[in-house]
């Protein structure tokens, strides 16, 4: 184990989360708030099943789909695990996110048979989506953007090394 409290505060985060968007999500599907404030600016609500992943490919594959979400859990689980220290507090806070995305709609799949997809954006022709999506796509966007500025930053100090 790399650092016992990273460990133990990546956990209790991705938890925090995971409820926190579970929350969220049956506020917005509640029946009052879905019929009386269903289209907004920016997108609508539209209850719908997806027995399928992202941009409906897999479908009807939900039990593959939930035992490859707790595959990945676990993976992420050991890598953080042995890897993450405290003073990490990034890696620790987009393991949480995207952990708590994986939880959340692999829990639903294997629960239910499907996820709950209920947000449309209605600017352009986009899939509906869950909050839970938007955990799992911006932790992975966001974990990108800082493997490229980290290597970014690495490059510019070797080069900086090599013309002193």
């Amino acid at each position: 184990m790399k650092d016992k409290k990273a460990f133990s505060i990546y956990l209790l985060l991705t938890l925090v989360i995971w409820q926190l968007c579970i929350s969220l999500s049956k506020i917005f599907m509640n029946k009052t708030f879905f019929e009386e404030k269903s289209n907004y600016i920016f997108f609508t609500i539209l209850k719908t099943e997806n027995k399928g992943a992202a941009f409906g490919i897999l479908q009807d594959s939900s039990l593959l789909l939930g035992v490859l979400g707790a595959l990945v859990l676990v993976a992420v689980c050991y890598m953080v695990f042995r890897t993450v220290q405290f003073q990490e507090k990034s890696k620790i806070l987009l393991s949480s996110t995207f952990c708590a995305g994986i939880l959340g709609n692999t829990a639903e799949r294997l629960l239910n048979g499907y996820v709950t997809d209920f947000i449309k954006i209605t600017l352009f022709d986009f899939p509906v989506f869950n909050l839970f999506d938007i955990l799992i796509s911006f932790s992975v966007l966001i974990y990108i953007f800082c493997c490229l500025k980290d290597e970014f930053l690495k490059r510019a100090k070797s080069e900086n090394h090599g013309r002193e």
